[in-house]
Formats: structure tokens, C-alpha cells, sequence
């Protein structure tokens, strides 16, 4: 049981970097703080067919971003989390021009509940999020993100790998829907998988793959995926993670864009810290 227990906590902390906690309660009266900085850049593109375009040199988009995300355990199932986003971007338009925007972004906060345990090594667990602008949306354009309200739901099951697959490891499965309240919408829905694995007691690897697709009828290309519409994309990212002591982790990761629709040829990384309250 005392194994079981530490695969657990050991894949709790792994999967707070994809800005979730993965369907595993935090605990009641407990806080868990993510500082995260990333990077993302693109010059090509793909075509509404996944057809690569290539960028005019001196363009391109480049966006440096800080993540806080704050989970407090209400109860023993209930969780209360906010993320919050810092942008700065920088959109090289070309002849030696760009444009740069920086503030804060779209804040993400709601409810996570767990629905059921399997023994303590395998959890479901759905999520509602309510996202709000916090930045002023001009001419119905903003830099910063599409400028409307929305709303998420979430589905989580994640747990221990079986043995009959690996004697260590986790894993991590959500399926998302989410809503902008605009005519345009979008409609958004996204997949992410997540396998992870203990290479010693203090180092980690997982990956990521996830399988995103946004509906709208405003088809147009914008090279700030922030404020696009209508795209789609799949993105694998590797991880790295050492964990410090019980309550300090950091982890370091990169990610990579093969083929998208109606979207940059996107690449970057993250690097960031967990720590339990």
C-alpha cells in the first residue's frame, strides 16, 4: 500500500506541469502553487489542407509566456483552481517591422471533482472552468487572446500503468470541450494523452501528446494562436522532472508542431516549479 501511495504522489506531481492535476485530488485544506515560463515561436505555417507554407523571411511570431496556476483543496474531492496567464509577444511583420503586445491573458478558474477511485491508483474526475478576459478587447481584436467569455469541461481518468505494461509509471488521459461565447464561437474539443515514468527516486520523463481542433466560421490565419479561431494541431512534448523534496519539483520541457491545420509550424518549452503548501 505504502508503494501504491508513492507512485501516487509521485504521478500527481509529474502531471501539475500540463496545468492540471490530472483528475487526482489535492488534498483538503491543502494549496499547490505552479509558476511556469514558456516559449513558443513559429515562421512557416500550415494550410486549411496541412500543407506547409513556408514563412517570408523576416516574419514570424514569437511569444514569451508566465503561467500561475493555484489549486486549494476544499474538500477530500473538491478542488478550487485558477490559472492565470502573462503574455509577451513579439509578431515580426517583416522589412525590420513587428509588433509587440504584452499583459495578462485569459484567466481560467473553476471546480474539479473526483468522481470515483479505483483502490487509490486510478482516478476519473471531470472539471468546469469559467474563462474571463482580463484584458480590453478592441474592434473585436486583441492580441492578447480572442477577448470573450467562455466555458470548459473536462473528463480525467488517470492512475498507475498496469504491470502487465510497465512494473512504474503513470498515466494521464482528459478529454475537453470548450465554448466562447461569440457567433463565431469557436468550439474547441482536444484530446491529451500522458505516459510517465520514474528513472530513479528523484528523476522523471514523461510525454505528452495532444490532439487539439478548434471550430469557427472565421477561417482566417492569424500566427497568434492566441487569438485564432479556426485551426487544429497535434503537439508531442517531452519532460523532465527532479524532485527537490516533498514539496519543491522542477521539470523542464520541449515540444515540437508536425502537422496542423490553419496553424503555425510551432516549437518551444517550458520550464517550471511545483510547490506544495
Amino acid at each position: 500500500m505504502k508503494k501504491a501511495l508513492a507512485f501516487t504522489f509521485l504521478f500527481f506531481v509529474l502531471l501539475l506541469p500540463n496545468k492540471t492535476f490530472a483528475g487526482f485530488p489535492i488534498g483538503k485544506y491543502r494549496d499547490v502553487v505552479v509558476p511556469t515560463f514558456s516559449y513558443y515561436s513559429q515562421t512557416d505555417r500550415y494550410d486549411n489542407n496541412g500543407n506547409l507554407i513556408k514563412g517570408t523571411p523576416g516574419t514570424g511570431f514569437t511569444s514569451f509566456s508566465t503561467n500561475l496556476f493555484i489549486g486549494y483543496g476544499i474538500s477530500r474531492r473538491l478542488d478550487l483552481i485558477i490559472n492565470v496567464p502573462f503574455l509577451y509577444q513579439i509578431n515580426r511583420l517583416g522589412a525590420g517591422n513587428s509588433i509587440i503586445n504584452q499583459g495578462a491573458g485569459d484567466v481560467l478558474a473553476g471546480l474539479s471533482y473526483n468522481l470515483v477511485n479505483f483502490n487509490y491508483l486510478r482516478y476519473l474526475s471531470v472539471q468546469v472552468s469559467g474563462i474571463v478576459p482580463l484584458y480590453t478587447n478592441t474592434n473585436g481584436n486583441s492580441a492578447l487572446g480572442l477577448g470573450d467569455y467562455g466555458s470548459e469541461v473536462k473528463l480525467m481518468y488517470c492512475g498507475i500503468l498496469p504491470k502487465s505494461i510497465f512494473d512504474k509509471g503513470y498515466f494521464n488521459t482528459e478529454i475537453a470541450y470548450r465554448r466562447y461565447f461569440n457567433s463565431q464561437g469557436p468550439d474547441q474539443v482536444s484530446f491529451t494523452g500522458t505516459i510517465g515514468y520514474p528513472v530513479t527516486r528523484h528523476n522523471q520523463i514523461s510525454l505528452d501528446l495532444v490532439l487539439f481542433r478548434s471550430f469557427s466560421s472565421d477561417k482566417a490565419f492569424n500566427p497568434n494562436f492566441f487569438a485564432e479561431r479556426d485551426y487544429a494541431f497535434f503537439k508531442p512534448q517531452l519532460n523532465y522532472g527532479h524532485t527537490f523534496t516533498r514539496r519543491f519539483s522542477m521539470f523542464i520541457g520541449g515540444f515540437y508542431v508536425p502537422y496542423g491545420l490553419n496553424t503555425g509550424v510551432g516549437y518551444g518549452g517550458s520550464l517550471l516549479a511545483v510547490i506544495k503548501l
